[in-house]
């Protein structure tokens, strides 16, 4: 196993989100990420990689352009420091207003993409079959001209269309954070060659409520290739774990090339964002159910609020996949 860690990122730090009405402090921070890496060091120390430099070319492999030279300018535009939030829906192309962009919310997005380009790498050049990517800003909600939910480009979709055009082959996205990746589904919604698979909370009550919902089955060549399981809350291991045994199934079935999984560790019970009851036992059985298929695993980050919860949740799952 290898894992991608660039620990820049700790000079990204939002400060501020609105909750409804309200501004609050922003969960997305540098710890959430810092105290994963602590963990890995310690038991994985010589396995950790510095990411590769690439064209920034492969952004537009998912995203539009006039999306991303809107992003890069308004980063641009801004002062060090200072936050801005979305004023004009559709103008701005953040869907939500929790999702601040800074003077480095490009560039800190970049690197992230980064990170999860160098583990596909990994995976097709270095010989490994397992790679772990701790990386933020998230991307698994950032949709093809739009960003939300901390995320600003989707380093998972950039990845699956990077092994796709230097491989050939066929990828699977298994999604395990909390929140629906509604980015990730809109990007390979008609796309036969990605097989999206989400677990998730039930968007009726749960961001980002645009998506998740189980008739949401694909279009065009796509049909029958997005797969969602809302989940109710307070869904406990045996519940999880019931329902990642059919995922695994469908992903099995499909025989992809390689599976990217989209981990975010706020199904933890000690997650401040989430009302799953996942404890570290599970997220150990969740790698062990993913250590039975016979195919490259890419793992990258995504949600998880709780530091310490991240940390160990990582570790057990990581345990469990090893196996």
């Amino acid at each position: 196993m290898k894992i991608v860690y660039d620990p820049r990122h700790v000079f990204y730090s939002p400060k501020s989100e609105f909750d409804r009405t309200r501004m609050v402090n922003n969960p997305e921070t540098p710890q959430r990420i810092e105290e994963i890496i602590k963990v890995l060091k310690f038991k994985y120390g010589n396995s950790f990689v510095k990411p590769k430099d690439f064209p920034k070319s492969y952004i537009y492999l998912v995203h539009d352009s006039n999306y991303i030279s809107w992003l890069k300018n308004r980063c641009d535009s801004l002062e060090d420091m200072q936050e801005y939030f979305p004023k004009v829906f559709g103008y701005d192309r953040v869907f939500d207003n929790g999702t601040p962009l800074m003077k480095n919310s490009f560039e800190m997005a970049w690197m992230g993409v980064k990170c999860a380009l160098t583990g596909a790498y990994e995976l097709l050049n270095g010989g490994e079959d397992i790679v772990y990517v701790g990386t933020r800003p998230p991307g698994h909600h950032a949709g093809i001209d739009m960003g939300g939910g901390y995320c600003y480009m989707n380093n998972s979709a950039v990845a699956a269309k990077f092994l796709q055009m230097k491989s050939g082959g066929t990828v699977a996205v298994l999604d395990l954070d909390f929140h629906h990746g509604n980015g990730t589904q809109e990007i390979f919604y008609e796309d036969s060659s990605v097989l999206y698979i989400s677990l998730h909370a039930d968007p009726a009550q749960h961001f980002p409520f645009i998506s998740g919902y189980e008739w949401e089955i694909g279009g065009g060549e796509g049909k029958g290739y997005n797969i969602n399981f809302p989940l109710a809350a307070g869904t406990d291991g045996r519940t999880y774990l019931r329902t990642l045994e059919k995922a695994a199934q469908e992903i099995q079935d499909y025989d992809p090339s390689y599976l990217i999984v989209s981990l975010g560790t706020d199904t933890h019970k000690d997650d401040p964002l989430g009302n799953f009851m996942l404890g570290d036992s599970d997220f150990f059985e969740i790698g062990k159910i993913l250590s039975e298929l016979d195919i490259f695993k890419l793992v990258i980050q995504e949600g998880g609020y709780n530091p310490i919860a991240n940390a160990s949740a990582v570790d057990s799952f990581l345990a469990g996949l090893l196996i």
